[in-house]
C-alpha cells in the first residue's frame, strides 16, 4: 500500500501541486520506460512525431547541412559526436564574465553563492547559475538564435524538439562523494539529446567526461535496464573496454551526446570545470527551477518562428 501511495504522489499529486502537465507526462514516460524495459519508448517517439512534426528551420551560419547529417549519423551509430566547430573565444569570455560576476547557488536558488576565477568554493560538488539570468547573456542568445543545434536535435529525435533546459554549472575540486561520478544513464523521456559546451579547458584532472559508446539503446540488457548507478567493471565487461571514451578537450568544444548511454563525470582534482548544457527532448523535461524560483523568459529580437516554437520555454 505504501508503494502505491508513493507512486501516486510522484505521478499525480506532485505534478498537480506544481500545476505542471509537462511534469505529469514526463513522469509517465519515466515509469513506462522502466516498467517496459525501454520497449515502449520508440512508440512514444512515433506519437511525438505525429503531434509535433519537424519544422522548417533556417540555415545556420555556424555549419552546413552535410555536417549536420554527419553528426546525426554519428549520434545514431555510437551515441556521441564532437561538433566540427567551437564556441568563439569572444563568446567564451562573455560567459566567463557572467559566471564570475553573477551569484550562483548550490542546493537552493534562494541562497546565492559568490564565485570568482580565483575564489572557487569547494564545500559542494556543483554550483549552478539561475537560468533566468543565464539565458539573457548575449552569447547564449546568439547560439540559440542560430538554430544549428536545433537542427541536429530535430533530425536525431525525429520530431520538433523541445528545448528543455539551458544551464551553466561549475564543478570544483570537491573532496566528497558525488553520484554523478558513478556510471549511470538518464531516463529523461522517450528520446532526448544533450549538448555540452566546455567553457573551461577540460583534462584528466579537471573533470573529463566519460561515455560508453554504443550503450545508448533504450532497450538494455536486463541487468542494466534500471536507471541507477552501476559499477564500471560490470558495464565494461558487457560493452567492452575499447568503447569507454574520455572527453578531454579545450574550451569551446561542443559535444553532442545521447545520455541514454552510460556516462559519468570524473573527479576534479584541481581548478574547476565550467560547462554549459542544452537539453532537447521529444517531450519537455521540466527543470527544478520551474518549481522553485521560476524561469522568466527573455526576448530575442528577430528570432525565427520555427526556433521560437522549440525554445519557447526560455525565449519570446
Amino acid at each position: 500500500m505504501g508503494g502505491i501511495t508513493k507512486s501516486l504522489r510522484y505521478l499525480v499529486a506532485e505534478p498537480a501541486k506544481d500545476g505542471s502537465f509537462s511534469l505529469f507526462l514526463f513522469r509517465i514516460a519515466q515509469i513506462l520506460h522502466e516498467r517496459a524495459h525501454g520497449r515502449i519508448d520508440a512508440a512514444l517517439c512515433r506519437l511525438a512525431a505525429a503531434f509535433k512534426p519537424k519544422s522548417a528551420l533556417p540555415p545556420s551560419r555556424l555549419t552546413d547541412g552535410s555536417a549536420i547529417v554527419a553528426t546525426v549519423a554519428s549520434l545514431k551509430r555510437r551515441g556521441w559526436d564532437i561538433l566540427p566547430w567551437r564556441l568563439a573565444a569572444a563568446d567564451l569570455d562573455e560567459i566567463r564574465r557572467f559566471a564570475f560576476t553573477t551569484p550562483a547557488y548550490a542546493d537552493d536558488p534562494a541562497r546565492p553563492v559568490t564565485i570568482t576565477a580565483s575564489q572557487v568554493p569547494r564545500d559542494r560538488p556543483r554550483y549552478v547559475w539561475p537560468i533566468s539570468e543565464f539565458i539573457r547573456v548575449p552569447a547564449v542568445q546568439r547560439l540559440v538564435a542560430d538554430g544549428a543545434l536545433h537542427r541536429i536535435a530535430q533530425e536525431y529525435l525525429g520530431c520538433r524538439p523541445a528545448l528543455a533546459s539551458i544551464t551553466l554549472w561549475l564543478d570544483p575540486a570537491y573532496d566528497g562523494k558525488y553520484d554523478a561520478h558513478i556510471y549511470h544513464y538518464d531516463n529523461d523521456g522517450p528520446r532526448f539529446l544533450k549538448i555540452f559546451i566546455y567553457i573551461s579547458d577540460v583534462d584528466a584532472d579537471t573533470g573529463a567526461h566519460t561515455y560508453i559508446q554504443g550503450s545508448h539503446a533504450h532497450i538494455k540488457p536486463d541487468r542494466f535496464h534500471l536507471s541507477r548507478r552501476y559499477e564500471r567493471g560490470d558495464l565494461l565487461s558487457h560493452y567492452g573496454e575499447e568503447n569507454e571514451i574520455v572527453f578531454a578537450a579545450p574550451a569551446g568544444t561542443i559535444l553532442a551526446e545521447d545520455t541514454a548511454g552510460f556516462h559519468k563525470g570524473t573527479t576534479v582534482r584541481r581548478d574547476y570545470r565550467l560547462l554549459m548544457q542544452l537539453v532537447f527532448g521529444a517531450i519537455d523535461i521540466p527543470h527544478a527551477e520551474e518549481f522553485t524560483c521560476g524561469i522568466a523568459p527573455a526576448k530575442i529580437g528577430g528570432l525565427a518562428p520555427a526556433i521560437r516554437r522549440i525554445a519557447r520555454k526560455f525565449y519570446v
